[in-house]
């Protein structure tokens, strides 16, 4: 059973096989970028909708990968496969007792209303808070090896699902577990902004993270004025985007989150 259905195979520049050859999955291959987006008509459309903010982030980015689709991407065979479905993965943690971090998945955004995306996401996190997780099964498997031989299982987990792309019921994990692009809202925990690692047997391009929301000062028409701002950290992988790329992506966000309305109504 194959875990990822993939588009025709992209044809690299000759830059694209240079950076492939550069870098290894994670580390030297991460590129790193903060970025403060207003919030004000964000918070007033979530507010007015009865909307959760991770809702309404899931469907933004989700409609950015569908105009930029080079970057729902997965490098395999030292080549780029570019994803036919668009996902995002959602970063969650009960408490740091139990040191249990997981994640749920909103599959397709883009073509789900904002109502449809938040219901889901909501009916997710339940799931999850009373210990049935999509996840919870391959964890368990992680948690009966010692340690020694976690990075091992790992490595080998990731060469079966993403470069031979099978999904084998051995893993009891579910199809295209870790999605097109991670999302952690470490605001949750008080935190203003961070920077997270790519995990590198997810093999996803992006990890977004954003912190908590801050009224602050800024200059708008040579004037201050007080808005309520967000830090967003971006993590991206060099080898499958560059600059030029990421500041189309960031852009065509920035305008979702600016006017929201957008999202239901292209």
């Amino acid at each position: 059973m194959k875990n990822i259905k993939y588009k025709q195979k992209r044809k690299l520049t000759p830059w694209r096989k240079v950076s492939l050859a550069s870098w290894k999955p994670t580390g030297d291959s991460s590129t790193y970028c903060l970025e403060e987006i207003v919030m004000d008509e964000v918070k007033d459309y979530c507010s007015t909708n009865n909307i959760n903010l991770n809702s309404l982030l899931i469907k933004a980015l989700s409609k950015t990968l569908e105009k930029h689709p080079k970057i729902n991407s997965t490098v395999r065979f030292w080549g780029i496969r570019e994803r036919e479905d668009i996902s995002i993965f959602f970063h969650t943690a009960k408490d740091a007792a139990t040191d249990n971090l997981s994640g749920i998945m909103i599959n397709n955004g883009h073509n789900k209303s904002i109502v449809d995306i938040n219901q889901e996401f909501l009916g997710e996190i339940k799931r999850f808070e009373s210990g049935h997780s999509a996840h919870d099964q391959s964890k368990k498997i992680v948690g009966l090896l010692p340690g020694i031989l976690s990075k091992a299982l790992m490595n080998f987990y990731s060469f079966v699902v993403y470069t031979l792309n099978l999904n084998i019921g051995v893993f009891k994990s579910p199809k295209n577990a870790f999605g097109s692009i991670m999302l952690t809202a470490v605001g949750s925990l008080g935190i203003s902004k961070a920077i997270c690692p790519i995990a590198p047997y997810t093999r996803v391009p992006m990890v977004i993270s954003f912190g908590k929301i801050e009224k602050k000062p800024i200059i708008i028409n040579d004037e201050v004025a007080i808005k309520q701002l967000c830090t967003f950290g971006f993590t991206f992988d060099h080898r499958i985007m560059d600059g030029i790329h990421f500041s189309d992506f960031l852009y065509c966000f920035k305008a979702y989150l600016t006017h929201p309305l957008t999202l239901e109504n292209e």
